[in-house]
C-alpha cells in the first residue's frame, strides 16, 4: 500500500497483495455477518471494478456463480463527464449478494439497490462514512483517491 499526493489529493494506491487480503477480510466479514452461501448463490459483480473482487470473494465464499450488472456513472462513457448513472447489457435475473470495487458517491449503491432491493451490498473500500450502507473491508475518508491495481 503506498500513499503519494496526486491532483492535489491524497492518494491511497492498492497493490495485488493488499487487494488478496482486502478480499480475505470481505470473504471473512460476509461469512460473519450472513452465514454460509448455498450452492445455488449468486454473487452479481457491478463492472468493470467489482469484477475481480468479486471472483476472488466468491473463490472463497464457495460460489461458483458470478454474473455482472453492468453499471456506467460516466456521460456518454467519457471518464471526467458526470452524469447519470447508465445501466448496459443483460440484468442478472437475481442477486444474493452484489460487489463493487468502491463505494464512493452512493449512486450505485443506491441503483443496485433499485433493482435488487434485498441483496446485501459489499465494496472493498467505502468512501461515504457508512452512508452508502454497504459492508466494506476497508473506509477511507471521502476526499482521499484510491487506485485499484487494474486501472493502471
Amino acid at each position: 500500500m503506498i500513499r503519494r499526493e496526486s491532483r492535489n489529493a491524497v492518494m491511497l494506491q492498492l497493490d495485488w497483495t493488499r487487494i488478496d487480503a482486502l478480499c480475505d477480510v470481505m470473504a471473512r466479514t460476509l461469512s460473519d455477518r450472513l452465514g454460509s452461501f448455498s450452492e445455488e448463490a449468486v454473487i452479481v459483480a457491478v463492472s468493470r471494478g467489482g469484477l475481480i473482487p468479486a471472483t476472488l470473494i466468491a473463490h472463497r465464499l464457495g460460489v461458483r456463480r458470478v454474473q455482472s450488472l453492468g453499471l456506467m456513472s460516466y456521460a456518454d462513457g467519457v471518464e471526467g463527464e458526470q452524469g447519470g448513472l447508465h445501466r448496459y447489457g443483460p440484468l442478472p435475473e437475481r442477486a444474493d449478494l452484489v460487489i463493487d470495487d468502491i463505494a464512493d458517491s452512493g449512486k450505485t449503491a443506491e441503483a443496485v439497490r433499485a433493482i435488487y432491493p434485498d441483496a446485501p451490498m459489499a465494496a472493498l473500500v467505502d468512501k461515504t462514512g457508512g452512508a452508502a450502507g454497504v459492508i466494506a473491508a476497508l473506509e477511507r475518508p471521502a476526499g482521499e483517491w484510491v487506485d485499484f491495481p487494474w486501472e493502471q
